[in-house]
């Protein structure tokens, strides 16, 4: 068990080697070999527009791109969407990319480091821990982010929040009251990620004392549904495959990552690279960053589609994905400063980072967003 108290002390590359497995996995996080390309279902019917712009193809359609190879972790769970639409519709290979998965792993971070991957996603906040530690990463691109208005629907959060209604908690005012004001146990392991940021911003924003959170590990939010119900755990954080598990199971919603009063920053994850090769590939990074956007494009364009695919890959039932970064969906001028800052913010709030310690810039490089070219 792990408090927020201990945020500070927690090594930064034990923690992106938890985040992968309890990010939203519906499995124990054992490796396979599987990927979309031979997985994913037939292509839908769908227009494939000629690729075009900073993605390095030239004016005649016909002509394809010379194909350049990135390997990632598989993606067996909430995140795997994008790349998913991304292979079942062509728009890797229309960008001139091949994606090879390597196999459902923990120690991400790891892989890239050693060179056996090319790129992942993780937290703002993993990855400025990381980089603080001196680790030579660079985001590129935004992958999930939580919807940046009021006006659209919430199915979308990145995360639910449930607990059981025998404890007859429905509202922020009565779990401000439970357990007389004493500790609140919830699902999550490591911190940083999206399953400490989220609930600690969610009760602070609604008046109440993030230090009551105490996280527990656990290996699934299949397995965090069934830890409330049997009165071991108070609140389950539950991703969007799972949320549909939570309400049949009876339990209460008692919040969402609309709460944190965050907006955007709430649900944001983070392609990155070695510093190196973006230095060395800025190619086939802005091919990358292009692709994976079209595709969480395409995904919101087509949410229907999306979650079928989802689901059929993962080989789970699921009601909704996540909400994605398409290029445009993050209002204001600096859109990292906006998705990013929050979680360097929190890092600092728990001493775990200097203020200045780490910038934006030392995160994140926006040259493929500013450059993006989709369709």
């Amino acid at each position: 068990m792990k408090t927020s108290k201990a945020l500070a002390s927690i090594s930064a590359l034990l923690l992106t080697a938890a985040i992968t497995l309890s990010a939203c996995s519906g499995s124990s996080g054992s490796t396979t070999t599987q990927t979309p390309a031979t997985n994913a279902p037939a292509t839908p019917a769908a227009d494939t527009p000629a690729v075009t712009g900073n993605t390095g193809a030239n004016d005649n359609a016909a002509a394809p791109l010379d194909i350049i190879t990135l390997r990632t972790s598989t993606k067996k769970n909430c995140t795997s969407t994008p790349w998913v639409v991304g292979e079942a519709l062509g728009i890797f290979e229309k960008h001139g990319i091949k994606i090879e998965y390597t196999g459902e792993i923990s120690e991400t971070l790891a892989a890239v480091l050693s060179g056996a991957n090319d790129l992942d996603a993780d937290s703002p906040g993993t990855l400025a821990l990381q980089v603080a530690e001196g680790t030579e990463i660079i985001g590129v691109g935004f992958n999930q982010v939580d919807p940046d208005s009021d006006d659209i629907d919430r199915k979308y959060q990145h995360m639910r929040f449930y607990v059981s209604p025998d404890i007859g908690v429905t509202n922020f005012e009565e779990l401000d009251a439970y357990n007389n004001g004493g500790e609140l146990t919830i699902s999550g392991v490591g911190s940083a990620n999206c399953l400490t940021f989220i609930p600690q911003q969610a009760l602070r924003n609604n008046g109440l004392d993030p230090e009551r959170l105490s996280f527990v590990g656990y290996d699934s939010d299949t397995a965090a549904v069934q830890l409330v119900q049997q009165g071991d755990l108070t609140i389950a954080g539950i991703h969007p495959p799972f949320y549909y598990l939570a309400e049949q199971e009876g339990l209460v919603r008692l919040f969402d990552s609309r709460d944190t009063g965050v907006g955007a920053a709430s649900g944001t994850e983070i392609y990155y690279f070695t510093k190196d090769f973006v230095k060395d590939n800025p190619v086939a990074v802005q091919r990358f960053v292009d692709a994976i956007t079209e595709a969480q494009k395409w995904g919101l364009e087509n949410p229907d589609e999306a979650v079928k695919l989802t689901g059929e890959y993962i080989g789970r039932e699921v009601n909704a994905v996540h909400y994605f970064y398409n290029g445009s969906n993050v209002s204001g001028s600096d859109v990292p400063a906006k998705l990013i800052q929050p979680w360097i913010d929190d890092l600092i709030r728990y001493d775990a980072l200097k203020d200045g310690q780490v910038k934006i810039s030392d995160v994140f490089d926006p040259t493929f967003i500013n450059n993006l070219s989709i369709n």
